[in-house]
């Protein structure tokens, strides 16, 4: 993986992105202090200075410095980027660590300095006015290197230029701000505003002219730590940002905003890193041939060795064997190259199963099975097919993990130079950083989606109830039915705060969340919520990678916290369940990698764990029926669902009508007490599947697909958003509410018949149907701010005229 600075610390959020730590100012000697006495009214003078600055510039830089104790010439002084312009609307230049950011108003540009994704230049549309969340969200690697990509976190001056609270999440929670006597920084003149917070004081310098920030000292007792786990002791740690040449209303050069894509740079839409293994001698491994032979490295040594990753459940799996085994024909007299038809399938499956599968499909490549896991462990398999070639060393040489219809024409000339003695893996690595041809699936397969112009729905009556803008960073929307009757509307803010809206839109309560700071500054994504079979309801939180999820009661108190030791890929699902049917709700938790899903009682004790499941994508629970118990739902990055009962044992995978799923949903349509199944996924015509065209479909409780809903094409703004909800917006029964990637809101039936959709003409960032004051809402988010809109059928709005 990236490794962006030796120096890393989980900042504290500041607007939509998070921040903060410091180093004390020169020693001048202090002029009088001018008329404004108020820390407060001093921070509120900066805010607004930003907010009405038509544009900005500095030279930017983090500076750390601290000295290894005992070591009298050991001095680190380390500087990075930190440099922001900005014109509005949306024009911007960033360089921040790693990172190089470019929009010019019409597209946006960016390059990092990482070896695994040297020679791309990613390209996107430009948003029409940009945002911290347009800019932090725009790609998951690069906003990866700017959140956790250095010591001050993300950008700070992002927030302050474009969102409307954005001091609020990180003064919340500290006492009230205190002014320090003044103090020059870059040769101005400056007020020195304190924050005392729980983690340490926080120092803002202000330009007492401008009121532009020209220096940040930020708290170091927490970063102090991890510079010692990684330095030994310290001393003298301070760390500050110093915003060089800032000026508000700068006159920006035009060419800051002009980008020069290198004539040999690969144009791309996500960051496209390298397989980690090419190259590599593989570790130790040991497979079982139905023979009962055990298969490992040595016995492979001198050979070149074709090992194809598949699973008896895994439909592309058999379209790709095939070609596999078209190029196996051609080398079957040369007993200097092996091929292995790996299979993955659990201990459950047995092996006349998989011989079986093979048969019926007419392959007849040698098989293996593996019972200790090596494809996870040794060779990093997460999704099927994958299909490593080993050189006679053992070295990587080949990678492949997705299906390849010309493999027959493409594989042999690797593997006959490889059977001469040559290698491939630097061709391999060099074709990452190469010139994507035009139109390739590769970029059709990440087409970012353009928002649509807003449009109403066609069939319904759409009517505005009202429009909040009081949040900073609007994120996900949870929506709550209480027993009393009506519900409660959630929206979180910046990652870290939940504010509860009233039925007028209207904020009605504040709640920053207690998270913790270590290991990591934790942030939270999404929310869950349930009630016990006393009545007692729970909330909880995450977001996708992060190392652990919190429990909350009623009123958002922290109850628990899991993990809370050891590392992991990183979290990626939860939801609340009473599989058992005991009245106690249990979290079960899907995670990236082997951890796989995990069942946690509400005091922590983890109760089981899967054997097999991992990658896991997202988890949905199934309430129990005359059709089958309760169960939990898991979809893998591998593009299966797998049931798993209340005791954590993994069923064999849906077929889902040999789709790749990858979301899945439940909920109780129509109030029967079974759960209606909606997944998401590529859309899928007979056998063909279209990367980048998306797909909503209705599964039964054996896993065949009842319906199919093609949604618009391309890949939304924003990675966090739950596409999928469901309510009573109209009718007697609820329905499927969808977001598409381009603004679009698609309310479908429970059989997946289209009601109506309309376009939003804004990149989603949360969608909820709520219930408030007993009128069915729609709430949905975005940067601008949560709006919500009532509908009816035509007649029945004619009536009411």
């Amino acid at each position: 993986m990236a490794r962006f600075t030796n120096y890393r610390f989980a900042p504290c959020v500041l607007g939509t992105a998070a921040v903060l730590i410091l180093l004390p100012g020169c020693k001048k000697p202090q002029p009088a202090l001018p008329e404004l006495t108020s820390a407060s009214e001093i921070l509120e003078r900066m805010v607004a200075a930003y907010h009405e600055a038509q544009s900005y510039q500095d030279s930017a830089e983090v500076r750390l410095h601290f000295k290894k104790s005992g070591d009298k010439d050991s001095l680190v002084d380390e500087k990075w980027d930190y440099s922001v312009a900005l014109s509005r609307p949306n024009k911007l230049r960033m360089h921040v660590y790693q990172s190089v950011i470019v929009c010019d108003g019409k597209q946006l540009h960016a390059v990092l300095n990482l070896d695994e994704v040297r020679g791309q230049v990613l390209e996107l549309p430009a948003a029409e006015k940009l945002t911290s969340q347009s800019v932090f969200e725009s790609e998951p690697l690069l906003a990866q290197v700017l959140t956790q990509g250095g010591a001050a976190g993300p950008p700070v001056i992002l927030p302050l230029l474009l969102e409307e609270a954005a001091l609020e999440p990180v003064l919340e929670g500290a006492e009230k701000p205190t002014l320090l006597p003044p103090e020059t920084a870059d040769g101005e003149l400056c007020y020195r505003v304190e924050a005392q917070r729980p983690d340490g004081k926080l120092v803002f310098w202000i330009d007492q002219k401008s009121f532009v920030l020209r220096r940040i000292e930020y708290p170091t007792a927490e970063f102090q730590k991890g510079v010692e786990e990684k330095e030994g002791p310290v001393t003298g740690l301070s760390l500050t940002v110093e915003f060089t040449g800032a000026k508000l209303n700068a006159d920006v050069e035009s060419t800051a905003f002009k980008f020069e894509t290198p004539q040999d740079a690969r144009l791309v839409q996500q960051f496209i890193v390298p397989p980690p293994l090419l190259g590599q001698k593989i570790g130790d491994f040991k497979f079982r041939g139905l023979d009962g032979e055990e298969i490992t490295r040595e016995s492979l040594a001198g050979k070149v060795a074709v090992l194809e990753f598949w699973a008896t459940w895994c439909e592309p799996c058999m379209k790709n064997l095939p070609n596999v085994e078209r190029v196996a024909d051609r080398y079957r007299e040369n007993d200097k190259i092996v091929f292995l038809a790996v299979s993955v399938d659990n201990h459950q499956v047995a092996d006349d199963a998989v011989r079986e599968k093979l048969a019926e499909n007419k392959l007849t490549l040698p098989i293996a099975r593996d019972p200790n896991i090596a494809a996870r462990e040794a060779f990093l398999v997460e999704s099927l097919p994958t299909m490593v070639v080993l050189g006679p060393d053992g070295v990587v040489q080949d990678y492949e993990n997705v299906l390849d219809p010309e493999l027959a024409d493409t594989l042999p000339p690797k593997l006959d130079k490889l059977l001469a003695g040559e290698s491939v893996f630097e061709e391999a690595l060099r074709e990452y950083a190469a010139p994507a041809p035009s139109g390739s699936q590769t970029e059709a397969a990440v087409a970012a989606a353009e928002i649509a112009p807003a449009s109403g729905p066609q069939k319904l009556t759409m009517s505005s109830l009202w429009t909040c803008r009081d949040l900073t960073s609007p994120g996900n929307v949870l929506a709550t039915s209480e027993p009393y009757g009506g519900g409660r509307l959630f929206v979180l803010d910046n990652w870290q705060t939940v504010v509860e809206l009233d039925a007028d839109g209207k904020p009605a309560a504040r709640h920053r969340l207690d998270l913790p700071k270590q290991p990591e500054e934790a942030v939270v994504s999404f929310l869950r919520t349930a009630v016990d079979g006393q009545g007692r309801r729970y909330f909880a939180g995450s977001a996708n990678g992060v190392q652990q999820l919190f429990v909350f009661d009623a009123d958002w108190k922290r109850l628990l916290t899991f993990p809370t030791d050891g590392t992991h890929p990183g979290i990626t699902d939860l939801v609340f369940a009473d599989l058992d049917g005991d009245g106690a709700l249990e979290i079960n938790v899907g995670f990236w990698g082997p951890a796989g899903v995990q069942s946690v009682s509400l005091d922590g004790e983890r109760r089981w764990k899967t054997q097999t499941c991992e990658n896991v994508l997202k988890l949905a629970a199934l309430t129990g029926n005359s059709e089958g118990p309760a169960e939990l739902l898991a979809t893998t990055a591998m593009g299966s669902v797998v049931p798993i009962d209340k005791q954590g044992h993994e069923r064999k995978p849906w077929p889902a009508g040999k789709r790749f799923v990858q979301l899945i949903f439940t909920a109780d349509l129509d109030g029967d007490g079974a759960s209606e199944i909606c997944a998401i996924g590529p859309s899928q015509k007979g056998d063909e599947m279209r990367p980048g065209d998306n797909a909503a479909f209705g599964l039964d409780r054996t896993g065949e697909v009842v319906w199919q809903y093609d949604l618009p094409s391309g890949v939304p703004a924003s990675g966090a958003l739950e596409y999928v909800t469901s309510g009573n917006l109209i009718g007697d029964t609820a329905q499927w509410v969808i977001a598409g990637p381009d603004g679009s809101v698609h309310i479908l039936s429970a059989e997946g018949q289209l009601i109506d959709c309309f376009n939003s003409g804004v990149s989603l960032t949360g969608l909820a149907v709520a219930q408030l004051d007993g009128t069915p809402t729609l709430v949905f988010a975005s940067s601008a701010g949560i709006e919500a809109r009532r509908f009816e059928r035509a007649a029945q709005a004619q009536a009411e005229e």
